[in-house]
């Protein structure tokens, strides 16, 4: 899948899903990729993998003063695989993909 696919595919369902969270919303997503874009090609990285984690590292969003909130990027990373297996992403990038959205957050804690 090429990633303008990819792209259109994740915007049509972050639309449906993002919360109204100012910090969190689709131009946060939207810096999150670009930064990601550049990142991967200096590090020379796998963009099959990083550029879906990037669109869909906030694809959950859990209140601040939730129980929850310590689980929120593996709540998103759950969720990203599920919408990547729905439209027939490759299954075996779903593991990397879903490692680097769970270890994005700082209260994952999560070191590798």
């Amino acid at each position: 899948m090429n990633l303008d696919r990819l792209q259109d595919l994740c915007l049509d369902y972050l639309e449906g899903v993002m919360a109204a969270d100012p910090a969190h919303d689709l131009t946060h997503v939207e810096r999150v990729v670009q930064n990601t874009l550049l990142l991967t090609e200096a590090e020379n990285g796998n963009f099959a993998v990083s550029v879906p984690a990037a669109w869909l590292h906030d694809c959950v969003s859990v209140a601040k003063d939730s129980p929850l909130r310590k689980q929120a990027s593996k709540l998103a990373a759950d969720e990203a695989v599920r919408f990547l297996e729905s439209i027939r992403y490759p299954g075996s990038l779903l593991p990397q993909i879903h490692h680097a959205i769970e270890a994005h957050s700082f209260s994952a804690n999560i070191h590798k």
